[in-house]
């Protein structure tokens, strides 16, 4: 019986949904043996309980190096596949790592940051206004905003948001030569060290300046543990964000019932759990959590055993119909979509989740008060989908409104 290829391809025509393939092969059964992009084989786990089982069992390694991990593309393992950081580390170092970056990520933290992220979101949308319309949507508010605060965050210049944006999205593009994303990963390196030495000189109020200051001068972190750091929150930091505004941007005028309950309460808790269900209904980061098994491990009366790789499809959970009944649909009243898996689970659970919550509750909040009558500017089947990436997103979104 021939190894099924993952992943599939989405149906274009139905581009909120998972690849139907994937769907039906849940139906069969919770657990299936795949093949990805480089032949090695894998468990794909697909049922709700399953995946969460995964995540948080650590049993199951996310350390890329570790023989029968199957990698996500060539690009991940030429570029952040090599990297030491909490995405790839088990504990106890995970620990470790983690509380070094924690600071900047805590409830605290990220609700003092509310007024400047909305400062921002309310001036992006006013300078797209006064530009005129049609007006693409990704570089007039999806990009700008989640960029901006990240840059905000680490001390990066916005100033080289073009630069570092480019060659963030090549880094991790598996749909195109590896020499050229592994070549914006070098250049991605390179600048992420001359940051470094900036902030080593004259730091300031910064996360990159906290981990030169705090944790690489006092031998906590190497010099290549900051590196990887700076390089993987800047691809982390704007690229799921970015491609989940415009995303759920577009479910929700592809679903005026849904859009009329933002427009009609605005308040912070009708906002906040349509932030969640448009998470779960969404699923931008589509082609799944990676492991390896350490030892045996027994899932669903099948032996996983040790050295051989897992992946486990979040967003295939997140259409769990014994955990969120009607699963196809989109909710935004829905009584416990914050249970979906799109921040993943377990330790290495999403960092930047509470941001990311925070700068989506904030646009959704604002953008239909502002722009009510927000609609596309061509029709819906002209738009482009980017699959290529570990993150779904929209390749333009050209917009108007009267």
């Amino acid at each position: 019986m021939t190894t099924a290829f993952y992943p599939p391809k989405r149906d274009l025509a139905h581009p909120f949904d998972p690849p139907p393939e994937v769907l039906a092969w849940r139906r069969d059964t919770p657990l299936k043996r795949v093949k990805t992009w480089d032949g090695t084989e894998a468990w794909l786990v697909l049922s709700y309980d399953d995946v969460r089982f995964v995540l948080s069992d650590e049993r199951f390694s996310a350390d890329p190096l570790r023989p029968g991990f199957p990698e996500k593309s060539a690009a991940y393992k030429n570029n952040l596949g090599k990297d030491r950081t909490v995405r790839t580390l088990d504990n106890p170092e995970h620990a470790t790592h983690k509380r070094m970056l924690l600071r900047d990520f805590t409830v605290k933290r990220v609700d003092q940051l509310r007024p400047a992220i909305l400062m921002k979101i309310e001036a992006q949308i006013d300078e797209m206004k006064a530009k005129g319309k049609p007006a693409e949507f990704l570089s007039g508010l999806a990009m700008p905003i989640p960029t901006m605060v990240i840059c905000e965050l680490l001390g990066v210049p916005y100033a080289d948001r073009d630069f570092f944006g480019e060659r963030s999205q090549l880094a991790i593009s598996g749909d195109i030569p590896a020499e050229v994303s592994a070549a914006a990963g070098r250049e991605l390196n390179d600048y992420s060290e001359k940051l470094i030495d900036i902030k080593n000189v004259d730091p300031g109020d910064d996360l990159i300046s906290r981990l030169v200051v705090e944790q690489m001068r006092h031998g906590h972190l190497t010099r290549k543990e900051v590196i990887d750091y700076v390089r993987f929150i800047l691809i982390a930091g704007h690229e799921t964000t970015t491609n989940m505004i415009a995303l759920s941007t577009l479910a929700l005028l592809r679903h005026p019932d849904q859009l009329a309950i933002l427009r009609d309460n605005p308040d912070r808790a009708t906002v906040a759990n349509a932030v969640e269900e448009l998470l779960r209904y969404l699923s931008v980061t589509h082609t799944g959590r990676r492991r390896v098994a350490k030892v045996d491990v027994e899932v669903r009366g099948q032996t996983i055993k040790a050295g051989e790789g897992v992946i486990a499809a979040n967003n295939i959970a997140d259409r769990d119909e014994l955990v969120f009944p009607d699963a196809a649909r989109l909710d935004l009243r829905r009584n416990n979509a914050r249970a979906h898996l799109a921040f993943g689970s377990g330790i290495h659970q999403c960092l930047g989740q509470l941001l990311s919550r925070v700068e989506l509750q904030l646009l959704h909040g604002t953008l239909w008060q502002r722009l009510s009558t927000l609609a596309l500017a061509v029709p819906f089947e002209e738009i482009r989908f980017n699959e290529g990436t570990s993150v779904f997103g929209v390749r333009a979104m050209p917009v108007t409104w009267s």
